[in-house]
Parts: C-alpha cells; sequence; structure tokens
C-alpha cells in the first residue's frame, strides 16, 4: 500500500476506521483507501473527497471500459443474488475527471478536529526493497572434496558408455554393448558437462536486512538542541541460498507535520523534513548486535502551529521510497 497523504489519515481517524488496502493514482493527485466497507477517495490537489459505500479500490486505470478517457478508479463490490446463492462480486468504474458537482465533498477542517494520532511503524524485522545483489557461491573444502567427487562418478559412466560402443565395433554377439552404451554416454556426458557449468557459475542472493530491531529516542527533545537516535539490531539468520548482510548506512530523517494555511484561505496537512542525517553501521557492539546513531537537530519555525514530529528511518539506496521505521518523538519546553 502506498504510503497515506496525512489528510488522508486524519479522514481516516475522524470516520473512526482504519485504512486498509489502499492505491494512488500515476500521477500522484488521487489516492483511494479502504475504510470498513467502503471506499475513500480523495483529490489531494483540489482537497475533497468521496466514500463509495459498499466496494472495495482494486486500482487506478487511464479509462473506462466503454472508452471514456480519463483517471478512472476500478472498484470491486459483493453482494448476494439471493438467500440460497452465494455472494458474487462485480467489478464498477468511477470516472473521477467527469464527475457532477455533487460527488465531492471538502476535507474537514484539522484547525478544529485536530492532528490525526501518529501511525508509528515499529516492525522487529526489515528486508530491504530494493533489488538484491547476487555473489558467486564460497565452497569449504568439504564441499570441493564432495564436488570431485560427485564430478568423477558422472565422468566414469560416461566413459564407461564411450568403452562399451567402442567394444561393440568388434562385431558378433558384442554389438549388445551398442544397446548398454550409447545411452548411458549420452545421457552421462551431457549430465556431466551440466553439472559443472552449472555449480561453477552457482550464486546466491545477498539479503539486506535487519531483525530484532530496537530504536531508543530518549524521552524527548528540544526546537534547537541536537538529541541522538540509535538503532541496535542484529543481523537476521540466512535462510538456503543466500547471505544476509546488514546495511553500510541508513538514513534518518526529522519529520514535522504542521496545518498550514495558505493565502486562499484553504488549509493543508504537510509533513517537512526538518534535518537529515546519514548513520553508518557499527559493528563494535557485544553479542552480536550492530548500531546506527546520529544527531539530529530541529530548527526554529516562524509559525506556531500545532505540530507533530516523528523520526524516519530509510534505506539510502531507496532515499525517496517508503520508510522502514517510524516513530513518533515529544517535544519538550524550551530551558
Amino acid at each position: 500500500m502506498p504510503r497515506l497523504h496525512p489528510s488522508v489519515a486524519l479522514i481516516a481517524h475522524l470516520s473512526g476506521r482504519a485504512p486498509r488496502y489502499g492505491c494512488a493514482s500515476p500521477d500522484g493527485r488521487y489516492q483511494a483507501v479502504a475504510l470498513g466497507g467502503d471506499t475513500l477517495i480523495v483529490d489531494l490537489q483540489e482537497r475533497r473527497m468521496h466514500r463509495a459505500p459498499g466496494v472495495y479500490p482494486r486500482g487506478f486505470e487511464d479509462a473506462t471500459p466503454d472508452g471514456a478517457t480519463g483517471i478512472t478508479l476500478r472498484v470491486e463490490g459483493e453482494e448476494t443474488a439471493t438467500a440460497y446463492l452465494p455472494a458474487w462480486t462485480d467489478l464498477q468504474w468511477i470516472a473521477l475527471e467527469h464527475t457532477t458537482g455533487d460527488f465531492w465533498t471538502p476535507w474537514p477542517d484539522p484547525r478544529t478536529a485536530g492532528l490525526p494520532p501518529i501511525d508509528e511503524t515499529l516492525p522487529a524485522e526489515w528486508t530491504s526493497e530494493a533489488p538484491q545483489a547476487t555473489e558467486r557461491m564460497r565452497r569449504s573444502v568439504g564441499d570441493w572434496v564432495a564436488w570431485f567427487v560427485a564430478l568423477a562418478v558422472l565422468a566414469f559412466f560416461a566413459v564407461f558408455g564411450f568403452n562399451a560402443m567402442t567394444w561393440a565395433l568388434a562385431g558378433g554377439w558384442q554389438w549388445l554393448w551398442m544397446v548398454v552404451g550409447l545411452p548411458v554416454f549420452a545421457t552421462f556426458s551431457v549430465l556431466t558437462v551440466v553439472f559443472v557449468v552449472t555449480s561453477l557459475r552457482e550464486r546466491r542472493r545477498v539479503r539486506v536486512a535487519l531483525g530484532g530491531m530496537s530504536l531508543e529516542r530518549g524521552e524527548g527533545f528540544r526546537i534547537g538542541e541536537p538529541f541522538d537516535v540509535r538503532l541496535l539490531a542484529t543481523v537476521p539468520e540466512a535462510q538456503g541460498g543466500e547471505r544476509t548482510v546488514a546495511p553500510e548506512r541508513i538514513a534518518v530523517r526529522l519529520i514535522r507535520r504542521s496545518v498550514r494555511s495558505e493565502a486562499d484561505g484553504r488549509w493543508a496537512v504537510v509533513d517537512e523534513c526538518c534535518d537529515e542525517a546519514i548513520a553508518v553501521r557499527d559493528d563494535t557492539t557485544r553479542a552480536g548486535r550492530v548500531l546506527y546513531a546520529c544527531e539530529l537537530r530541529a530548527r526554529p519555525t516562524p509559525d506556531e502551529a500545532p505540530s507533530q514530529w516523528t523520526v524516519e528511518l530509510r534505506e539510502t539506496a531507496a532515499p525517496n521510497g517508503t520508510p522502514f521505521v517510524v516513530a513518533g518523538l515529544r517535544l519538550l519546553a524550551a530551558r
């Protein structure tokens, strides 16, 4: 599910429902999420919303089946034909660029409703969503011995088949060796070549992941004063055919969510990055744990609007992707 716009999270909070499956249009203007048994559609550009009852979002398309162009949301509804027949599903298309005036309703005003609570993301394990690298398999002495034994067995049967075909050239009853030698030589010679090529070119995935994550952010922070963020984690055990490693660096961002008023009298809930740092991996900790630590500082803001503060952790390979850790911060009074 794409990351929800802050205003979408506010609307979901006021409805008393937790957003589930969601999707976003290719141009990023529209978002649709499932709230209970309904679908909430929001227009981020015009700051309006629509609630479609009894349907679930399935994705955005560029046109409707009847040929109408424009951003269209495909939804799926569930109905029951009779009391004796099972439920059946039907697909519907909502053309968002060809709606009437009463289709949309304005967003709720957060200046009176208040900001929604922070949706923290504190997983115990994480695996990078970036494309994983591969490397050649590293074998031990025992693995090489087993490899040579297997190669010797395959080569023995291939040589045996070749010799059997040569014995058949003597003529007479020796031609019966051709019945055995030809299939044995053909089969095991191919198996020998395939075994050598595949085993020498065998590669394994290098999975970038963390396990047992624990984020230390202190009891709070003050505007203009530095505070430390520490992430302790372990490298999870590798599965078959892979090797796991911890990322070298992690991007840490300090995010401020607030209500911003504009000149036309409208408002917007915005997320602003107030500071960013790169935490480098430290392997010197005990018990096989890795440590990522950095220092952040919140800059003073000219406005006094109510705000919420969070710290986000992202992988440096995908800095614009979804953060894998989102933790709330408590703002302390100035000294």
